[in-house]
């Protein structure tokens, strides 16, 4: 036996030996072999096999999985188009299931990122998680100030980081526990990102044909700074991915899936900075709305006589209002159309063409000449689809101060008569739910009640039953309203209480 592998020490004594040599050397002995290992092991990687979770998404048949030829509209007749496919996911157990620290120094978030590999959407993804944007947006913006939250509608289809990320809250709370590590990550990918989408375009030539991982790469970049609210940053990258298009010879050439994120990016860059879309709608791929049923047809049209008797440039406004009221129909009764869900993805297929339309539409009507209400109905219909975007969190910005035009619009208007007053209760309460800004909210409630007394209506289900004639969204803004309904009966019943206690005063002065 080899006396010099042992070291024996005598336990029987006082463990706080004050024989300082006898410590040393006890200490010298335990620390030789684990100097060894770490000099050996150092930042020892353990290979782990990362598995594709199931999509977070309920799948419905607009889904971009799904090649174009299988959507069917509400007649029966499928969509012409060209091939949507992508890459199929089979469902598998979430890879925050098998994913822990092989050893003390190695961060999960690095091995997820190495196992994500070109992902376009990986630091999109990142950054959601490190931001906490992932839950559900909060009704009535209410009285306080709410985060803005973003969801790209087409990522779960299209990056694995966005399902590995996101469906498992183990993973996004590893992110979160370690920001400074994400936000290295972040900007790594960042740099290797701009660094191979510059490399690609400096390759192309002239005549090149259009490279769609470059455009899916751009795309991921907009998203990344939409979630960090870099919008200017955004705007930049848009810009470049409009001369990469134009490049190639035009949207046409890109695939489907591709031509329809690049149509809900342009539509809400537009919305955001309210001008026209660059690019064309990809009529080819998009569904079809159902028709109105014949008690919602008629409303609508007495609302559209009325509203042409304001103006000829009211025109426009109740094209895009009829749009609305039918979709709002499909919200609320979806089994006209079977098998649709109403997932961010679907609302945007429906919702992205109104949008376009009415922001091609109503730039005219933006203009000096055009009357006060004529602009305030105009921006009502962009209010209720932006409010609608960020009820389904796919809207990166703040709504912009549309409400206080709107309310102000009503205070010179020639629309004072019985025959505008569901217009004018409609507008005021579109303002009164739409605003985060506490005194435009007070400026909407304001007149709400001063409308209802004249009007003689004692209760706010007055105000109800008469707007939802207009497009009104009943399911969604349940809460909003509520609590609108809430806030101007309480007023009302103020102001009574205050005018009977003046009355009785001035008797007992009498």
């Amino acid at each position: 036996m080899d006396s010099q592998k042992y070291l024996f020490v005598n336990l029987t004594q006082d463990k706080m030996s004050k024989d300082r040599k006898t410590a040393k050397e006890i200490r010298t002995y335990v620390m030789q072999d684990i100097g060894k290992a770490r000099r050996k092991r150092k930042n020892v990687q353990v290979p782990l096999k990362l598995r594709s979770s199931p999509l977070p998404l309920a799948q419905s048949i607009f889904d971009i999985s799904m090649p174009v030829d299988s959507i069917v509209d509400p007649t029966g007749r499928r969509l012409q188009g060209e091939d949507m496919e992508v890459e199929s996911h089979t469902p598998e157990r979430s890879a925050a299931v098998d994913l822990s620290r092989p050893f003390w120094n190695q961060n999960p978030l690095q091995i997820l990122d190495d196992g994500w590999g070109m992902d376009p959407f990986a630091m999109y993804a990142m950054a959601l998680a490190l931001n906490g944007n992932t839950t559900n947006s909060s009704g009535y913006a209410a009285l306080s100030e709410r985060r803005e939250y973003f969801l790209f509608p087409f990522a779960p289809a299209n990056s694995r980081s966005f399902r590995d990320l996101l469906i498992s809250p183990i993973i996004r709370d590893a992110v979160a526990r370690d920001f400074r590590k994400g936000i290295s990550i972040c900007l790594r990918r960042c740099t290797s990102g701009l660094r191979c989408i510059n490399s690609s375009i400096a390759s192309m030539g002239p005549q090149a044909s259009l490279e769609t991982p470059v455009i899916t790469a751009i795309i991921g970049f907009i998203c990344y700074n939409y979630v960090c609210q870099d919008f200017a940053q955004a705007e930049i990258h848009f810009a470049g991915l409009q001369g990469i298009i134009d490049l190639g010879g035009g949207i046409g050439g890109l695939p489907a899936q591709v031509r329809l994120m690049v149509m809900w990016v342009d539509i809400t860059t537009a919305l955001m900075r309210n001008h026209l879309p660059h690019y064309a709608l990809p009529a080819d791929l998009l569904p079809i709305l159902p028709p109105l049923p014949p008690e919602s047809s008629r409303q609508i049209e007495n609302i559209t006589a009325l509203m042409l008797s304001i103006s000829p440039e009211m025109s426009s406004v109740v094209h895009i209002y009829r749009d609305l009221k039918r979709l709002a129909a499909w919200f609320e009764n979806q089994s006209a159309v079977p098998g649709i869900g109403r997932d961010s993805l679907s609302v945007s297929l429906f919702l992205d063409p109104i949008a376009h339309r009415a922001l091609s539409d109503f730039a005219p009507m933006m203009s000096i000449a055009s009357s006060p209400l004529t602009k305030a109905c105009a921006l009502a219909a962009l209010v209720i689809i932006i409010s609608l975007r960020r009820k389904h969190d796919s809207f990166p910005g703040a709504l912009p101060p549309y409400p206080r035009t709107i309310t102000d619009a009503l205070k010179d208007s020639d629309t004072d008569g019985p025959e505008f007053l569901t217009l004018r209760l409609w507008l005021l309460t579109i303002s009164g739910i739409s605003t985060t800004e506490r005194n435009e909210r007070q400026g909407a409630k304001v007149r709400l009640v001063a409308e209802m007394r004249a009007a003689g209506l004692q209760n706010w289900k007055g105000v109800t039953e008469r707007i939802s004639v207009m497009p009104w969204f009943k399911g969604l803004w349940e809460e909003e309203c509520m609590l609108l309904g809430k806030d101007v009966m309480s007023m009302i019943h103020l102001s009574e209480t205050e005018t009977a206690t003046c009355g009785i005063s001035y008797n007992i002065i009498q």
